[in-house]
């Protein structure tokens, strides 16, 4: 049996993820230029137009100007912004295994359903904000470390806010991502940090309007943007935390999913970083209770399920050690055990993906799953 070289194992898996690159931009493209849109679209058209000052505004008015000065449809720049940050973040992500030594665990998880491929399984969700912030974690991680790359981490970060109030609860990947590049904890950059964006978050919280003061639809259509029942400006909050009362079943899954991420990441740091096993339980406990209130505050659990897992990932990648290989390759076997795990987790997760978007329909599911697998039809 013919051997496959170890690099031509590392540059497959990178056509592996370009395949999965180029079927998100293909998709977004299309969700982009459908008559009418939804709330991938809407979550970056938010605007200070309608009522002033309010939170996440500050996409929404930056586009508005490009469109009254260039003339470039709204929905083409949200297409172009989604499209440069995900080539951004594949690009960073990239650079950063190239500078690790590898191996077949760490890849498998970065392609678990809550990271790399919750994006094309859950594409009506995705490309929303924040993939800005996952793509400056991942700039400020990869390649030689710089003062520059400081000052645009933090500042990033701070214009991140206006944009989207969640980068806030991810402050603890953030501060982690610093550490880890820098090898210190630098009180004065990490506490300036925290106090700056604690600030912002309380002028957001006491000053900031609400997303939609009654305008936003109308404006939006004159300006050639028709949404669908179901956007960011049709939000309504009451009706979404009654929903989620009655759906429990459905998030009581979506923790154990996110535990189960945690805990398939804490055996690889075991297997692989022990000196940071430590660490690794610190950080998580703390991120665990910092990031907790959004899941109080909004419904899209898989989503803000998706960003921790990946950064969580990602932080785990910057923790290996360093590659002194001109070409990268990939060490050891393939964990098939693993492996397996993995795939079972994707059935589930896909399927309760299917579940939770009919409306936790039971009924719906059986036969979605029987339209898929045709013989269970014979079985039941």
């Amino acid at each position: 049996m013919m051997k496959i070289p170890e690099k031509m194992k590392f540059y497959g898996f990178i056509g592996f993820l370009a395949i999965i690159l180029v079927y998100i931009i293909a998709q977004f493209y299309v969700k982009s230029h459908l008559p009418e849109l939804g709330w991938t679209i809407s979550d970056w058209l938010i605007n200070y137009e309608d009522g002033g000052f309010k939170r996440r505004g500050l996409s929404g008015s930056f586009l508005f100007f490009i469109q009254d000065y260039l003339k470039i449809p709204l929905n083409t720049q949200v297409f172009i912004i989604q499209s440069f940050f995900f080539l951004l973040m594949f690009y960073f992500l990239i650079r950063l295994l190239m500078s690790k030594k590898l191996n077949w665990d760490i890849l498998i998880l970065l392609c678990s359903p809550l990271c790399l491929l919750f994006i094309p399984v859950n594409i009506f969700n995705s490309g929303r904000k924040e993939i800005i912030l996952i793509a400056l974690v991942l700039f400020f991680l990869c390649g030689k470390q710089s003062e520059l790359k400081k000052y645009i981490l933090f500042i990033g970060f701070i214009i991140g806010l206006f944009i989207h109030e969640l980068f806030y609860f991810y402050l603890p990947f953030v501060m982690a991502a610093y550490i880890l590049k820098t090898h210190k904890v630098d009180m004065k950059y990490l506490g300036s940090l925290f106090l700056a964006s604690t600030i912002v978050i309380l002028i957001l919280f006491f000053w900031g309007g609400e997303i939609n003061q009654g305008q936003s639809l109308e404006l939006l259509k004159q300006r050639g943007i028709q949404f669908t029942r179901l956007n960011i400006f049709t939000y309504d909050v009451a009706k979404e935390r009654r929903g989620m009362v009655n759906a429990y079943q459905s998030y009581i899954l979506f923790a154990l999913e996110l535990l189960f991420m945690i805990f398939l990441s804490f055996n690889f740091v075991k297997k692989y970083l022990p000196q940071q096993i430590r660490n690794f339980k610190i950080f998580i406990l703390i991120s665990l209770v910092w990031v907790g209130p959004i899941y109080v505050l909004g419904a899209d659990w898989f989503r803000w399920n998706h960003i921790y897992a990946l950064l969580l990932i990602i932080l785990i990648i910057a923790a290996l050690q360093d590659s002194q290989e001109k070409i990268p390759h990939i060490e050891g076997k393939m964990n098939i055990t693993l492996l397996v795990i993995t795939i079972l987790f994707f059935i589930v997760f896909y399927l309760h993906i299917q579940y939770d978007s009919s409306g936790n329909s039971s009924e719906y599911l059986r036969q979605y799953i029987e339209n898929k697998i045709p013989f269970l039809k014979w079985a039941v």
